[in-house]
């Protein structure tokens, strides 16, 4: 095969691969709650069944051979489950569990031109030993119920294995005779299996072949398993031409009590992806698209300066303020688009949390730690590419909880607690930002502990007691770990600046919030996306720079006089606030250009901390992109990045978290 479509086949396989391993995330999660409740559905084995075998399928068309090899060994324990062949146990959702997990491993080896390969034998072993230590033996005919030899023998292995399964639960069993239209006998019966659905288990639907009924008519035999009495069923529904009979020879029938849980199989009106109004676009497309916008917003900025400058010119305000309107509507237009753009980028923040799901359950086993995991917000959009970069980040956070934060069931119980621990995720919108708030239950940042890290580690003098704002300075200190052991969860010196750091290069900003035995919450603020932002537009020292807007919460103007000096730094008393003070010309060195008494402040925040920016300036409001600054001038402290804003040279946009760490000393604010 070519390079050029074998890079292709394998994009298409990453994708579909992927939609269709979160679906069995989670599928086999529920599936393993309801076999603790002891109240699995069929359809949901069925449906489990139906997605490895989906993956089987385009991992051989697509020339994957190992998922396929893999995924047809494990169809036919599948199989088997659904067939009740095997019995289905905690054991059996476990094993699953670790076939799910291998299998993101292969796929996410099959995106990449790594030669090293997972061993998937392990699990295999484990599939074999399943197999073969269990098997659920099947029982001869159905002497209790009327059923003649040729519709036994019209059945196939699923539904006798769910004729079985009613009898086991005791079910009224009843054989439905429908003569339906041969034009529209295809919508008629669907609708009908949808009725039947709601109140049974539609085990089997056989077609009839009858001599005496019309040349248009086509007869249907449904056997239908439920806990309604035959009179209800007639009733359910409703139609003169259906001869409902019940299959038991015994005419007792049971009657619903209303506290039974009734274990039924939902028909699934599966839709053709054909039919699907949904197209994939690789996200480099979508890159493009916005890049694009971004040099449209420039040149409307140009065109917007320059007919500003016409319109001064003598005799040419006419043809200035035609050309400026020109320009109001091209602003316009852009706005629609970026916002369509932005809109085709977003997907939930669901997407992460079926992932990160097996990840606790993983990790909860091998810690011998009880967790619940409490989602919220699923349904919260975020860009794609920075879903993307979330997902380590915040994997970190919930391992750190894991590890450090909840305690073990003993100790949980000791202190009063439940023994199962939470971790709770949400995310909800916030203005033009994304909040995630990862809050667990457990014992709270242990300040003595850090302490003690920190004076053993030399971080800080030896009698120097912390409070724990400085305490949250240090679990962000580089290779800062509490971990005595390098284990598989944590201790690997990769701490949680790392995490700052990545949430940083998000355009983000991370808080913590702690309290002794009752738990921690970090709270992430993202912007919702990085391609084209709001920005407040200043100038010092002769210079412009801009502000992202959503880092502004509010400017003032002051004099001079009002600015006073608290331990040597300056500060402003806002609504009786004590703000710190940078000044903007000072930040980086340059000349003070402005002399006057009355100076703008910029108050910038982040998260629950603020600042002020004093500035001589302020220019407006306006649409930037940030372009990065490249690999030799990236990492200069208060620069985000630069902008063109129209003027034809580029501006800088300046950083406020890092000018809010300096303003504050580099402390976050913790409550």
């Amino acid at each position: 095969m070519p390079k050029k479509e074998k890079e292709a086949s394998r994009k298409e396989f990453i994708v579909e691969a992927e939609e269709i391993l979160e679906a069995l995330t989670i599928d086999i999660q529920q599936l393993e709650g309801s076999v603790r409740k002891n109240t699995v559905r069929p359809e949901l084995i069925n449906k489990i069944f139906r997605e490895f075998h989906s993956l089987k399928g385009i991992s051989g068309m697509l020339g994957f051979e190992r998922v396929s090899a893999f995924t047809h060994e494990l169809e036919g324990t599948l199989d088997r489950l659904r067939l009740g062949k095997l019995e289905l146990t905690e054991l059996a959702v476990d094993v699953l569990f670790q076939a799910l997990d291998l299998l993101n491993r292969m796929v996410s080896e099959a995106g990449t031109s790594e030669e090293e390969q997972t061993d998937p034998s392990p699990v295999l072993r484990k599939i074999n030993e399943l197999t073969s230590g269990q098997s659920v033996v099947q029982e001869g005919g159905f002497p209790e119920l009327n059923l003649d030899d040729q519709t036994i023998k019209s059945f196939t292995e699923y539904e006798e294995h769910r004729l079985r399964e009613n009898l086991k639960k005791q079910l009224n069993l009843f054989s439905i005779r429908l003569m339906l239209d041969s034009s529209t006998f295809d919508q008629e019966l669907r609708t009908i299996a949808e009725t039947l659905s709601n109140h049974g288990e539609i085990i089997s639907t056989l077609p009839s072949f009858e001599k005496e009924v019309g040349p248009n008519i086509m007869v249907f035999r449904l056997i239908f398993g439920t806990l309604e009495t035959l009179e209800t069923v007639i009733q359910i529904l409703e139609r003169d031409d259906v001869e409902v009979t019940s299959l038991h020879k015994e005419s007792k029938q049971k009657q619903p009590t209303g506290e039974e849980e009734l274990d039924i199989e939902k028909v699934v009106d599966a839709s053709l992806k054909s039919l699907s109004r949904t197209v994939r676009v690789d996200i480099q497309k979508l890159d493009e698209v916005m890049n694009i916008i971004g040099e449209l917003v420039i040149i409307k900025a140009v065109i917007t300066n320059l007919s500003r400058e016409i319109s001064s010119m003598p005799g040419m305000s006419s043809v200035g303020i035609s050309i400026l309107r020109a320009a109001v509507d091209l602003e316009k237009k852009l706005n629609e688009l970026q916002r369509s753009v932005i809109q085709i980028r977003l997907v939930p923040i669901g997407q992460i949390y079926s992932k990160l799901s097996r990840i606790i359950r993983k990790l909860s086993r091998e810690t011998n730690k009880r967790i619940e995991l409490h989602f919220y917000g699923e349904d919260t959009e975020l860009d794609k590419v920075m879903i993307e970069q979330l997902s380590d980040p915040l994997m970190h956070i919930i391992r750190n909880a894991i590890d450090h934060g909840i305690e073990q069931p003993e100790e949980r119980k000791r202190s009063g607690k439940a023994e199962v621990g939470s971790i709770q995720l949400s995310a909800f919108q916030r203005g033009n930002n994304v909040v995630i708030q990862i809050q667990d239950d457990g014992r709270g940042i242990q300040l003595k502990k850090v302490q003690d890290l920190a004076r053993k580690r030399g971080l800080i003098a030896k009698n120097h007691k912390i409070d724990m704002n400085e305490c949250i300075d240090l679990i962000f200190s580089p290779g800062f770990s509490s971990s005595e052991y390098v284990t598989e969860l944590s201790g690997r010196g990769i701490g949680l600046d790392v995490v700052k750091k990545n949430i940083a290069d998000l355009k983000g900003t991370i808080n913590v919030t702690s309290e002794n035995g009752k738990g921690t919450r970090f709270e992430i603020i993202l912007p919702i996306t990085l391609a084209i932002i709001q920005a407040l537009i200043i100038r010092t020292s002769g210079r412009k720079y801009a502000v992202p807007l959503s880092s502004v919460s509010e400017t003032v103007r002051i004099h001079k006089s009002e600015i006073q000096t608290v331990e040597r730094k300056e500060v402003y008393y806002l609504r009786d606030k004590t703000l710190p003070l940078i000044r903007v010309s000072e930040a980086f060195k340059l000349p003070i250009t402005n002399h006057r008494d009355k100076l703008f402040v910029v108050v910038v925040k982040i998260g629950e901390q603020s600042a002020g920016l004093i500035v001589e300036e302020m220019l407006g409001q306006q649409e930037i992109v940030i372009k990065t600054m490249g690999e030799k001038l990236k990492n200069i402290p208060g620069i985000a990045g630069a902008a063109e804003i129209g003027e034809q040279k580029p501006i800088l946009v300046l950083d406020a978290e890092s000018l809010v760490e300096k303003a504050t000393g580099g402390k976050l604010k913790v409550t």
